[in-house]
């Protein structure tokens, strides 16, 4: 699910700020002055931050977030460093965005860099940065697919390893697919998938795989535009820094049998996703092997123009987020409410709860641990090109080995978005 924002309505009076600290009450006062700025632009200002050229998109953002537990750390322990455990991040972004059709071709690329500073803890300041180019081909009546290159750069997660430096996940991929259309409505589905994911610090490198996938089966569309294809997918991968052990093993084949598609009910409601059955095999350790049903499946429901829900059922074998020792089964839902008060304010309420297995728990270190999150958040947007938000998040985990932490993390966020 998204991370939670919200919006800040009128600001709030003087007197209100007045007793929160020096540091709190700057970016505070600074991003609520620029809402009101914003809010009051005549409609010329509205419509010349509106116009763009085809094609072509501009994203800029600030966000600051003030976490109680940045390093995740057991309840009542402080960090070894004596220093205070809370911080207040800021994050800066600038994205630039393509998209065209050139007769049956489409083009889409994005840039976007990303600055992130930290009050305390400043050997944590990085700049990280991700693109995308995907071409969505077409080939006559009976050929269409998609060709596409991806980097995403982001911090790790302190949630799973006790490594209070800076570690930048690099994460690149390369897909290619295609479709044969026997038929208007049935085609054969084919395509192949290479992912290489590196870590900037020397302590993550056993952490680091390379995979390659391949993938076929078959596909149907009816003339509504929904969408569902049934594959069989086989992928194999390797930690190329990770020795083999008693409780790790540097190579695995997996093979997956998925229904997925895209499924709309009614005029409210949808289906997405996928469903299917996972095998993996490890290529010594044996007692790692996995075998069992896997899948994501969204529900949007939308019964009125102001008010929509989504709720995300899962389970499934990790994800480049979440390569701890030799796979994560995790299972959980996710629901998601948002209301629109007016045309420029929405609140969205969130809830999330996971249950998380690190393989076969008389090898692992981890065993199981379960997640709930839950958050709130307010969305102002005074123009359609801006939007200024605040929100909450509270964190808590519960593990069952020792090496293993419980926390508890409440997050506070503001942000100011402008796209255009």
């Amino acid at each position: 699910m998204s991370d939670v924002t919200a919006v800040v309505g009128d600001p709030a009076p003087e007197n209100a700020l007045s007793d929160a600290p020096e540091n709190l009450r700057r970016p505070v006062v600074s991003l609520l002055a620029v809402a009101l700025a914003l809010g009051s632009l005549p409609a010329v200002a509205a419509e010349l931050l509106t116009e763009r050229e085809e094609g072509f998109g501009v994203r800029l953002s600030h966000s600051i977030r003030w976490d109680d537990n940045v390093f995740r750390v057991p309840d009542g322990e402080r960090p070894t460093d004596g220093r205070s455990k809370s911080d207040r991040i800021n994050r800066s972004a600038v994205g630039l965005t393509f998209d065209h059709m050139y007769s049956l071709q489409r083009v889409v690329a994005s840039l976007d860099v990303v600055r992130r500073t930290y009050d305390e803890h400043d050997e944590l300041d990085s700049t990280t940065k991700s693109g995308l180019m995907r071409w969505d081909w077409a080939a006559g009546k009976q050929w269409t697919g998609t060709a596409q290159l991806q980097q995403r750069e982001a911090p790790r997660s302190f949630d799973d390893v006790d490594r209070r430096v800076r570690s930048i996940n690099t994460l690149r991929r390369a897909v290619f697919d295609a479709d044969y259309w026997l038929h208007p409505d049935w085609s054969i589905v084919a395509g192949a998938e290479h992912t290489r994911s590196r870590y900037s610090d020397a302590r993550s490198a056993a952490s680091e795989y390379d995979e390659t996938a391949f993938e076929a089966g078959v596909g149907f569309r009816p003339k509504s535009g929904n969408r569902l294809s049934l594959v069989l997918r086989r992928a194999d991968g390797e930690y190329p820094n990770r020795a083999a052990t008693a409780t790790r093993d540097p190579e695995y084949t997996q093979r997956d049998l998925r229904l997925r598609g895209d499924w709309v009910l009614s005029g409210i409601s949808k289906l997405s996703g996928y469903v299917g059955y996972t095998d993996r095999e490890y290529s010594t350790i044996r007692n790692l092997d996995f075998s069992g049903p896997s899948g994501r499946i969204a529900f949007d429901w939308q019964p009125t123009g102001k008010l929509a829900f989504q709720v995300v059922a899962r389970r499934e074998i990790g994800s480049e987020y979440e390569v701890l020792d030799n796979y994560v089964l995790t299972r959980g839902v996710g629901v998601e409410a948002a209301w629109s008060a007016t045309s420029k304010v929405t609140l969205i309420a969130r809830a999330e709860r996971l249950r998380r297995d690190h393989g076969d728990i008389t090898l692992s270190s981890l065993g199981e641990d379960r997640r709930r999150t839950y958050g709130l958040s307010l969305d102002y947007r005074p123009l359609d090109t801006v939007t200024v938000s605040a929100s909450a998040v509270r964190i808590k985990r519960e593990a069952d080995a020792a090496s293993s932490s419980d926390y508890d993390a409440n997050i506070y966020g503001l942000d100011l978005k402008l796209e255009f």
